[in-house]
């Protein structure tokens, strides 16, 4: 019995009743609703200190709920032999933190368009400069959450429209998803391409023996990665194509490695593919060293 108890805790404190369900949620969601409403005057009523001591507290709790679900031991069926191996007491209450972290994520999305709206409000009633633009966002703005909000309402069916309003809802929404954002989007990255140009153009000026290195490197492997690259390897220079045949000599071998295709390979697989692992991994290091300065709170620009 003493077994038994624990286990129905792992199994069900993470998870609302199968039945009555939306009263549950209903429930929480309220609870949760009025907790916050009383934590906001006690929290402005505290010293700043004690702020900073509750909001330490809630990270430190909330990081230590997935650092604990994952280094704890899986198999723990010395203590429960029924249960499932491939989870521990804290498994179940990861899906419902990840929804949490959802909510949150959702709410300051609200908050930065709230922001946002505020702004160029008050851009455009006080006449500052440029603030036409701003009329320009907020006409933007809204008729696209219209007709967003709209359509994946009637994609729902919670929008019932026929005939004339749901051609011209439909029509509307390409027109402002497919035929507006998305080009524009496009036309965003190719300026992009000519920032990235420029920015090459800088980095390959030769003026060191480095300099020359890279600035010839990259010119192979632009070269051997488009078809510009096996044109002048196999017609212009005639180099045999495809892999050397067994038993060839080390003169054949040579000539069919020594193509440009083969030579951008062997430079993005061998030199370059190494070296961006070890980037990477220095990389994850740092990520990792900063989820445990914001973890323990220790990086002032946050609390």
């Amino acid at each position: 019995m003493e077994a038994i108890i624990p286990h129905l805790i792992a199994q069900n404190i993470w998870q609302l009743p199968e039945a009555n369900r939306t009263v549950y949620a209903t429930l929480v969601v309220l609870g949760a609703f009025v907790l916050v409403l009383g934590l906001i005057p006690v929290l402005q009523a505290l010293p700043p200190r004690g702020r900073r001591a509750i909001v330490v507290t809630v990270t430190f709790l909330a990081g230590l709920l997935f650092a604990a679900e994952f280094f704890l031991p899986v198999d723990w069926r010395a203590i429960f032999p029924k249960d499932d191996p491939t989870r521990n007491f804290l498994t179940p209450a990861i899906q419902p933190a990840q929804n949490v972290l959802q909510t949150i994520g959702a709410l300051a999305l609200g908050l930065g368009t709230y922001g946002l709206v505020r702004l160029h409000l008050r851009n455009v009633v006080q006449r500052r400069t440029q603030w036409g633009y701003s009329v320009v966002l907020l006409i933007a703005f809204l008729t696209m959450a219209t007709f967003s909000i709209a359509n994946t309402l009637a994609e729902r069916q919670l929008l019932k429209l026929e005939g004339t309003p749901q051609r011209v809802l439909e029509r509307g929404f390409t027109i402002l998803f497919d035929y507006t954002l998305v080009q524009l989007d496009a036309a965003m990255f190719s300026l992009i391409a000519f920032y990235i140009f420029s920015a090459a153009y800088r980095a390959f000026r030769i003026r060191s023996i480095e300099a020359s290195i890279l600035m010839f490197t990259a010119m192979v492997v632009m070269i051997g990665v488009v078809p510009l690259g096996a044109y002048i390897s196999y017609q212009l220079l005639g180099l045999p194509q495809g892999p050397a045949p067994e038993g060839a000599g080390l003169g054949t071998q040579i000539l069919h490695s020594i193509d440009l295709p083969d030579i951008a390979n062997w430079i993005l697989f061998t030199l370059n593919a190494p070296a961006q692992r070890a980037i990477e991994f220095g990389v994850g290091i740092g990520g990792l060293a900063m989820a445990i300065r914001l973890w323990l709170s220790l990086e002032r620009g946050v609390t």
